[in-house]
């Protein structure tokens, strides 16, 4: 989300059920409201990434927060899940192999998340940079499907219709496909 400036615009069925305080004329027909869906998973995922889609992709559809369309989004998500998750496993085992040489734990995470330079100084390893840059990634994604607190105020349920509110009537449907011709509605 990045580029957008203060909180996301209501929606304007919420800006009508609150008594639009701003009077301007709302369009309730607005916004995107997809089939809720899970999409097939990629066969690209990694093994922690397909237990994170089957995880995280039911919860979702109960939520609202999916439709066929945000496969790709979800893969991105999940993808950088699973990477975290076997980068975490990573080092942990390096942190245990070091306790098992004798290293108490803390001196075993210091060893394993820094490493001396020729020249003395000590450098950050590669895998702590690498799960500290997957860590940024994954709190981007959660924010695309209201996984964090903070995003769920930022995220809207698709209901698949749009709302209907008092004393507004739902648009009439036009035919599509051959009931455009059998049809005398047009």
């Amino acid at each position: 989300m990045s580029g957008t400036r203060g909180p996301l615009p209501k929606p304007h069925a919420l800006k009508v059920l609150e008594g639009n305080a701003g009077k301007r004329s709302l369009d309730l027909a607005a916004g995107v409201n997809p089939r809720i869906e899970i999409p097939s998973a990629p066969r690209h995922l990694g093994k922690e990434a397909a237990k994170e889609w089957k995880r995280i992709t039911p919860l979702l559809e109960d939520l609202g927060l999916i439709s066929g369309l945000d496969r790709a989004a979800l893969a991105l998500y999940c993808q950088a899940a699973g990477r975290l998750a076997e980068l975490e496993t990573a080092f942990n085992g390096k942190v245990k192999k070091l306790e098992a040489d004798g290293k108490d734990y803390a001196d075993a995470v210091y060893e394993a998340s820094y490493s001396v330079t020729p020249s003395g100084y000590a450098q950050q390893s590669v895998i702590v940079q690498l799960i500290g840059k997957h860590r940024e990634q994954l709190n981007r994604y959660l924010m695309h499907f209201g996984l964090s607190p903070a995003a769920r105020g930022r995220v809207q349920a698709s209901n698949y219709v749009q709302p209907t509110l008092p004393g507004i009537e739902p648009a009439a449907q036009k035919p599509t496909g051959f009931a455009v011709f059998s049809n005398p509605m047009r």
